[in-house]
């Protein structure tokens, strides 16, 4: 299975170290499906323009800049390519039954942005150790399919490219949550 991420990125970076393609920054826990006590998580889409538009699309308007990363000059926003084990076990919030299961009673009990429901249902998920992560979809549009792990083994950086506004990606991203490009 691959996974797409967008993240700040040096070259020079080792992959787990600040800007490298696995950190995860110490100060996570604000993600709707963090609890930093119990696991560290990271989040993916299923697709390069998935992973591109959950990352900026609180942006009306998208350019060159969006890629370019605050404090560091030598940093630039790039997407990850990473691979799972198509074994790995999702628990899907967009199946009625995992819901059930789960004893969600409303869908929106999964769709509101409130941190505190989300957070104490992602606990719910992980402590069950049926499941190595979530999957929903993306507020930004419902196609956008995104899952987050707590998982650390097996999971491998295939590749990592530099954003750059002219990628297939970014137009894709871009036509599919409404964007204007400058």
């Amino acid at each position: 299975m691959h996974l797409y991420r967008v993240h700040p990125w040096r070259e020079d970076a080792g992959e787990t170290e600040p800007f490298g393609a696995l950190y995860v920054p110490p100060l996570q826990g604000y993600g709707r499906w963090d609890n930093p006590d119990l696991y560290r998580l990271r989040y993916f889409s299923l697709t390069p323009a998935g992973a591109v538009a959950e990352t900026f699309g609180s942006l009306r308007q998208w350019s060159s800049g969006m890629f370019l990363v605050p404090g560091d000059s030598t940093a630039v926003r790039a997407v990850s390519t990473y691979s799972l084990p198509d074994e790995t076990r999702w628990a899907d919030l967009a199946d009625p039954a995992v819901l059930t299961r789960l004893g969600v009673g409303r869908v929106t009990d999964v769709t509101r942005r409130d941190l505190r429901r989300t957070q104490r249902l992602a606990e719910r998920i992980h402590a069950s150790g049926e499941w190595d992560g979530i999957a929903w979809w993306s507020y930004y549009h419902p196609e956008i399919e995104l899952v987050a792990t707590w998982v650390d083994r097996d999971l491998e950086c295939r590749a990592t490219e530099p954003l750059a506004i002219t990628d297939d990606a970014v137009a894709e991203a871009a036509e599919l949550i409404v964007r204007s490009m400058r």
